[in-house]
């Protein structure tokens, strides 16, 4: 090949780009500015009032106006919330304190005239006395910052470093997975630092370590907690969690546990999660399971929809929902794990006691006649006015992605084991999802989860993800349970009540189909099933319910009384609707009283109670004595 064109093609240009005298190089093009920092500074000086005042500095603008925002939500809770609602006011000046004109532009939107200024300071008052996982919440004795609620967003800056700077009463000490010391926080950008919830108080702070990475966990609120108990059965949670992926992918993580009067729940992050639980029932035996179970939810987030992620979830529009048919991906299967994670670890009562609460689980979700409506794709779709929306239909027209989304990452977990013959399991579908859209930075499309699955085991699974992820069939557990020696068998409810029996021995309940109750000494009606005769009669939630056949009945007597009536007939209902008086004539439905187990196979085989202790890290309650009992003599 003849080199002499390029050369001199190459020689001409370095000389046009030769510097002139004076000069000191090669003339290169212009860098692009580094990125703006926007600065917060929080001051709690009305704490006590529930009231937190921000000052937003921005730095190196142009034009004549600058926009800002506020979230109308916050990732991991699918409500629309408007957090700009707690904005109480709002202002604007230049550096020297010249006033800058505001105006409100929507619910979530305002207008700063900057007038050529390249330097402004926004100041808004926050309201905040909600308290809850997803709230800011500021009283005389601590400060949440939910950051969702807490700092606007200026969009040309937001891929830009955030600073905040809070000025706390003596005392107090700032705790958060963001970089910094003091009172000085630095996000990367926005979306860190909408990621990183911040708590302010004299709180006690324990710390432990798990496979070389720091972990702290902060006592946001009084207790008679046990410290070196909650330490080290958290960090024993931890590592149960740890396990799926097989990685740590943060190189620090906090847990704020807000303890409380009353209420609960947990919202995860990237790097941390606040767990939120009542102060009161957390030392029982029941509590404290529960509560490990809340931690190995939020830990496990960190890896399963913070990372691992429906293509969805990030980066976030905050003005708007964020919509994704995977939320049974996100919560569903987080949902089986956390369980799981607290008996592996050892926390449980017993294996029976977790297969009990499986089977009850299943019972349950049989039972709700939503189920024949909605799958589980539609329930994600539908998180944002079905989920957080609940009201006195939700049972009748919807399912949790979260329950029945947890019942079937069970049977699909067991499925994968069956299918490989043991050398697989639901686990390992993470993993490949891990490495080929997180690795990769970027979040899973919809329906990935099945391509993921059918390339561990080898099988089309199409046929499964048809019947229980975008249909409504009721879950089958049987031919995976197999695998691990077990059934769910349903069997009559021993009662003292004196009912009719059917030929199979199940006694027959009267049963209207209806929930009740309790407002100071009336009963009202709560819940009216579709599928009851209640619901074709007429009766009405809030009716308020008198009598059956002419007899008082409340909350406590109504069965009793439907009891003595059963197999007679007809009864003549009274109740209250608003001021009027009324009565209905309705026939009782005859209803099984049935006890679903998940009990042990007849003479399991060797593979079946290896494959068992491989599931949960117990013996198959074939081999267990005492966990067989409790397996088989649950209600």
């Amino acid at each position: 090949m003849d080199l002499t064109q390029p050369l001199l093609a190459l020689a001409t240009l370095l000389c046009l780009a030769a510097p002139a005298p004076g000069q000191h190089g090669l003339r290169l093009p212009a860098r692009a500015s580094e990125p703006r920092m926007i600065r917060y500074d929080v001051s709690l000086a009305e704490h006590h009032a529930h009231r937190l005042t921000v000052s937003m500095s921005l730095q190196d603008l142009s034009g004549d106006a600058l926009e800002l925002s506020m979230p109308v939500w916050t990732p991991g809770s699918y409500l629309v919330r408007e957090y700009a609602r707690h904005v109480i006011e709002l202002s604007a000046a230049t550096p020297d304190g010249r006033e800058l004109a505001v105006e409100k532009t929507a619910k979530d939107s305002w207008r700063v005239a900057t007038d050529g200024a390249s330097a402004v300071t926004v100041s808004y008052l926050l309201y905040a006395n909600e308290v809850s996982v997803r709230t800011s919440h500021v009283d005389a004795d601590h400060a949440y910052l939910h950051p969702a609620g807490s700092f606007l967003r200026h969009g040309p800056s937001a891929d830009g470093p955030h600073q905040v700077q809070i000025t706390a009463p003596d005392g107090w000490r700032v705790f958060s997975s963001l970089d910094g010391e003091g009172g000085t926080l630095t996000a990367g950008d926005y979306d860190e630092l909408m990621d990183s919830p911040i708590e302010v108080g004299p709180h006690d702070e324990l710390r432990f370590e798990l496979r070389g990475v720091p972990h702290t966990i902060v006592l946001a609120g009084r207790s008679d907690v046990d410290h070196d108990s909650m330490r080290d059965d958290v960090a024993a949670i931890c590592e149960q969690v740890a396990d799926v992926f097989g990685q740590m992918p943060f190189e620090r993580y906090v847990f704020i546990m807000a303890l409380v009067d009353s209420g609960g729940g947990g919202l995860e992050h990237k790097d941390s999660s606040v767990c939120m639980y009542n102060r009161w029932s957390i030392s029982s035996k029941s509590g404290w399971r529960r509560f490990l179970g809340l931690v190995g939810h939020e830990y496990f987030h960190a890896w399963n929809v913070k990372r691992f992620r429906p293509v969805a979830l990030g980066p976030f529009d905050y003005a708007v929902e964020n919509y994704t048919p995977d939320l049974w991906v996100a919560e569903g299967i987080t949902s089986y794990y956390d369980d799981l994670f607290v008996l592996r670890a050892g926390f449980d009562e017993s294996v029976g006691a977790y297969l009990k609460a499986r089977a009850q689980a299943f019972q349950k979700e049989a039972d709700r006649p939503g189920g024949e409506r909605m799958s589980l794709e539609r329930a994600s779709l539908d998180a944002w006015i079905k989920h957080y929306r609940p009201d006195e239909n939700s049972s009748n027209v919807a399912i949790s992605y979260y329950t029945k989304g947890a019942l079937v990452a069970l049977t699909l977990d067991l499925a994968i084991r069956r299918l490989t013959t043991g050398e697989a399991s639901l686990a390992d579908a993470l993993r490949l999802g891990w490495r080929r859209y997180t690795e990769q930075g970027v979040g899973f499309p919809p329906g990935a989860m099945q391509a993921l699955v059918e390339e561990v085991t080898g099988h089309d699974l199409n046929p499964y993800f048809e019947d229980y992820i975008r249909g409504t069939a009721d879950v089958d557990p049987n031919p995976d349970l197999a695998w691990v020696g077990l059934t769910l068998e349903v069997s009559p409810q021993s009662t003292e009540r004196t009912l009719p029996e059917d030929d199979d021995g199940f006694a027959l309940e009267p049963w209207l189909g209806i929930s009740t109750r309790r407002s100071g000494e009336l009963t009202l009606v709560d819940l009216v099933r579709e599928d009851g005769p209640a619901f074709a009669a007429g009766l009405n939630h809030d009716d308020v319910l008198l009598a059956v056949d002419d007899l008082r009945v409340s909350s406590s007597t109504l069965q009793e009384r439907l009891d003595r009536r059963a197999g007679k007939g007809p009864i003549t209902l009274t109740f209250f609707r608003g001021q009027s008086l009324r009565t209905l004539e309705l026939q009782p439905q005859a209803r099984r009283l049935e006890r679903w187990r998940l009990v042990s196979v007849e003479h399991p085989s060797e593979q079946q109670l290896a494959a068992f202790k491989l599931w949960t890290g117990h013996e198959h309650p074939e081999a267990d004595e005492g966990a067989a009992d409790e397996a088989l003599d649950g209600d």
